[in-house]
């Protein structure tokens, strides 16, 4: 293309067709064979084992830090976890989601241990019914300042996903993007019976555990290694959009059995 030459629709695409190795452009559009997930991808199948050391790989690979536990010892070693990521970023406040899994591993007790105090994300969306959005808007801006001066962000993953190293996080009651987002120091921890194979995986396991759309879930983060920012030039920029450092752990007994 010469300076200051301009090119109209059809020049455009016979310029494509030409890169395509074409004469001309088509005259109607391609004919689709597969709708969905192409076969061979439907095909794949891992047990559970396969899809945890999946997960594990391609988290780290994207720069993430992963664990993985035996049910049994899961409170100890999330403990040690926390106790060691506490030290090492000098973490003083830690925003937590309302979740049993984070309760039954008793994760506020291993922060306090560590010398951290746990912020956590208590939203009662009842309290809003009949107030107007200014109304609410108070009590939401307070936890969002609160998970704002946190340095660790502590969740339990809806799913993960194995092929692509994602963890996926549904908002709700007690769980708000904030927790996610603000700290620089992200941990998830979650059982193994919810890592998945694919990404189609992940939604068809929302579509079916929020059937009645009112229920549905506000958002959903898709987290996959630390935040990563570039500019125009194509500096790359850790942690500017999100955590800079990202902890997986998974809880399961399936890794160990087939050592």
């Amino acid at each position: 293309m010469t300076a200051g030459a301009q090119y109209g629709r059809d020049d455009f695409l016979r310029r494509i067709a030409a890169r395509l190795g074409r004469s001309r452009p088509l005259d109607r559009e391609p004919v689709r064979d597969v709708v969905g997930v192409p076969e061979y991808f439907a095909r794949r199948r891992a047990d559970r084992a396969e899809l945890v050391r999946r997960f594990v790989g391609n988290w780290e690979a994207l720069g993430g830090k992963a664990f993985v536990v035996p049910t049994a010892t899961a409170a100890e070693e999330v403990g040690r976890l926390l106790a060691e990521i506490v030290a090492e970023h000098r973490i003083c406040r830690a925003a937590r989601w309302v979740h049993p899994e984070l309760e039954r591993l008793g994760v506020d007790a291993a922060l306090a241990k560590a010398g951290a105090e746990t912020v956590l994300w208590a939203f009662d969306p009842s309290a809003e019914e009949g107030t107007t959005a200014d109304e609410a808007y108070p009590a939401r801006r307070r936890l969002i300042e609160a998970a704002e001066s946190c340095e660790l962000g502590v969740v339990c993953p809806d799913v993960a996903i194995a092929d692509t190293g994602t963890i996926v996080l549904a908002a709700g009651p007690g769980r708000g993007r904030s927790v996610s987002l603000l700290p620089g120091v992200l941990f998830a921890v979650l059982p193994e019976e919810r890592v998945v194979l694919r990404l189609g995986e992940a939604f068809e396991h929302f579509r079916a555990a929020y059937a009645d759309s009112e229920k549905r879930p506000s958002s959903l983060n898709l987290i996959t290694g630390p935040s990563r920012s570039s500019d125009i030039e194509n500096d790359l920029t850790i942690g500017v959009h999100g955590p800079g450092v990202v902890y997986a752990v998974v809880v399961g007994d399936s890794a160990f059995r087939s050592e």
